[in-house]
């Protein structure tokens, strides 16, 4: 089974998926034609176009673009990674239509997000965009992107978090499926329950939506009544972004969305306690042994205190993360899952089906 995974490596999903289906024999490869800082490329194939002087940026996207042709050809099934065209006129998502290509399209996050579905259960998400307007901009986008998709063939695939987001008329056949990390790159550090002055660590990737002004606000506050180290993870590389994470007592993930995303899952496999919001219509998604401490923007500076004062709490969650990462979300486990989904889709695409 060949397998491509395309265009851009979102949270580095797209890297530790590929990397967890080469290591059970799969021969998977991943092209993306850009790759931020904070993002691991293990595994795949970059074409860097973004940061490129006019002539090389023209040239990297024809390199891409040959690349592209060239690795869809080669591939049984296509796997594409949030729901964006990359070449002009939809030429891609036309082009694996085509040729008959077996595809699905993985949704992550802002690709579909709407943002009325949102305010109807999100009451801080409603706080943070109160100017969107009814109907919003996101929701036609969402619709169209969707449409797009669906009409060139291409089969849903979503973690828990997203299904919400997908219009079932649209979708009548999608699979469910967990986030993937590469256990193997994060060796457990657990906090020490004899620390003092523990480190709490947030990664502001995107201030507004992670609640980066709320956080703040609050460290200030408790910072007046105790001693403990705050640093933010910010405009620095993905390697040493993952060590000021491995050294931290407490991570903050975000509190505004209403659902974790990769962050949460690498500050767990390095055994970590995880703060972050999972709003209530969520929580039946997730295992009932998710153990990251729910908090909201009302309640974050009681929650973040309590932890700040019980080091053996913050070790036991640690422990509880990996062990929860282990289970749920070790992508060479979940890539023999992944193949039986392929399989499936494979075998509805042959011709005497």
């Amino acid at each position: 089974m060949k397998v491509l995974h395309l265009p851009v490596n979102v949270a580095s999903i797209p890297s530790h998926t590929v990397r967890g289906l080469k290591k059970i024999g799969i021969d998977a490869r991943g092209l993306i034609f850009d790759n931020k800082y904070c993002q691991s490329s293990k595994g795949m194939t970059v074409i860097r176009i973004s940061g490129s002087k006019k002539f090389e940026k023209e040239l990297k996207k024809i390199v891409f673009t040959y690349n592209f042709f060239k690795s869809v050809r080669w591939a049984d099934i296509i796997h594409w990674y949030f729901g964006s065209s990359i070449l002009p006129w939809n030429i891609d998502i036309k082009w694996i239509h085509l040729l008959k290509k077996p595809s699905l399209i993985e949704w992550l996050g802002s690709d579909i997000r709407i943002p009325e579905i949102e305010f109807n259960d999100n009451p801080y998400y409603r706080k943070v965009f109160p100017n969107i307007k009814i109907p919003s901009k996101q929701f036609k986008k969402s619709i169209k992107k969707q449409e797009m998709f669906i009409k060139n063939g291409f089969i849903a695939i979503v973690p828990p978090c997203m299904q919400q987001y997908l219009q079932k008329h649209l979708w009548p056949e999608f699979y469910i499926f967990r986030q993937r990390i590469m256990l193997s790159d994060y060796v457990p550090c657990y906090p020490s329950p004899e620390t003092k002055k523990p480190i709490v660590v947030h990664s502001p990737t995107n201030p507004v939506i992670k609640g980066t002004p709320i956080v703040i606000e609050i460290i200030n506050k408790l910072k007046k009544k105790y001693a403990f180290e705050f640093k933010l993870i910010e405009n620095v590389k993905r390697t040493e972004a993952l060590e000021i994470m491995k050294n931290a007592d407490i991570f903050l993930d975000q509190f505004v969305l209403g659902a974790h995303g990769m962050a949460c899952l690498e500050a767990m496999a390095y055994g970590k306690p995880v703060l972050c919001y999972i709003k209530p219509s969520l929580i039946p998604q997730y295992p009932d042994d998710l153990p990251i401490v729910n908090a909201n923007p009302d309640n974050l500076e009681i929650v973040l205190e309590e932890l700040l004062l019980n080091g053996k709490k913050r070790c036991e969650l640690g422990k509880q993360g990996r062990a929860y990462v282990e289970k749920y979300h070790d992508a060479m486990k979940l890539s023999y899952d992944l193949v039986s989904i392929y399989s499936k889709i494979i075998e509805k695409n042959r011709p005497n089906h």
